[in-house]
């Protein structure tokens, strides 16, 4: 057990190649959404087409999920979800920032839009 945990194989032996081959396996089969690591707002909710959310700054980020995916970023689709999260809100809203969400296909699927306060 002591040659375990302070690892005194040598490079190229058997258990240096298992330990290799545990880490690649670790890297490679876990799936990415299984560490969860996504800011809040880059999470896009299936039941509500609006998010908000705040971020530690104290900043307002709406996140707008589109009617349907979008392959690029333009300003009509921008113009899009900041019409529903004033549609959301009920009143104007002015965009500081846009930030596209995308899906593992890299489509557009919803964006954060930073509320200026």
């Amino acid at each position: 057990m002591k040659r375990h945990l302070l690892w005194t194989f040598d490079r190229g032996s058997f258990q240096w190649d298992i330990m290799c081959l545990l880490i690649l396996a670790f890297l490679f089969l876990i799936p990415r959404n299984a560490f969860k690591d996504v800011p809040e707002f880059m999470k896009v909710s299936a039941t509500e087409p609006v998010r908000r959310t705040v971020d530690r700054n104290g900043n307002t980020i709406f996140t707008a999920r589109l009617p349907g995916a979008r392959f690029l970023d333009r300003e009509d689709t921008r113009r899009i979800a900041v019409g529903m999260v004033e549609q959301s809100l009920g009143k104007p809203v002015r965009a500081s920032r846009f930030q596209p969400i995308r899906d593992w296909t890299g489509r557009i699927v919803a964006y954060a839009v930073w509320k200026e306060r």
